[in-house]
């Protein structure tokens, strides 16, 4: 089966921290993979996360985002560690409801003329919480639990060569 969109969670996917948007702006960069926030707390991206994110886009995937967190900190965070340019339509918005926003990444992308169906869309997470939600509502998305069906990037990378 050949999927389309991969849709990626931020905490504790993409970065080791739990909650970024409980962190005190503004961030400052420490070096490429390392930010800290205004009260010391720091923030480290996935060992190999930028690399299998360029590799999965220049393989041709749409990649994009429902991250449940305030816009503020996640958009900051992209930036810093050179990543936003990576996602198409990133969703981050501060309820659980990542069917509504994996609902209105779809519909952005069919304005756009993309037509992605359920079937071709993989969501990452490392939580089950949202997925009986995304089901119902969107389809069969295929799900990978971060840190349990793949147990780092690299591996989600050799799940897509």
């Amino acid at each position: 089966m050949r999927y389309k969109l991969i849709v990626f969670d931020c905490d504790l996917t993409l970065w080791d921290h739990p909650d970024v948007s409980s962190l005190k702006l503004p961030f400052r960069l420490l070096n490429e993979d390392e930010a800290v926030d205004s009260e010391g707390e720091v923030v480290r991206l996935y060992k190999g996360v930028r690399e299998v994110l360029r590799t999965l886009k220049d393989s041709g995937y749409i990649l994009s985002i429902a991250s449940w967190n305030k816009p503020e900190p996640v958009f900051q965070l992209l930036d810093l560690f050179k990543l936003r340019g990576l996602f198409t339509y990133p969703q981050v918005e501060p309820h659980p409801d990542k069917a509504k926003m994996i609902r209105r990444l779809l519909r952005r992308l069919r304005e756009d003329g993309i037509e992605v169906k359920p079937h071709e869309v993989v969501y990452v997470d490392d939580r089950d919480i949202h997925l009986p939600k995304i089901l119902e509502e969107i389809g069969p998305v295929r799900f990978l639990r971060m840190w349990r069906d793949i147990k780092d990037h690299e591996d989600l990378l050799r799940l897509f060569r």
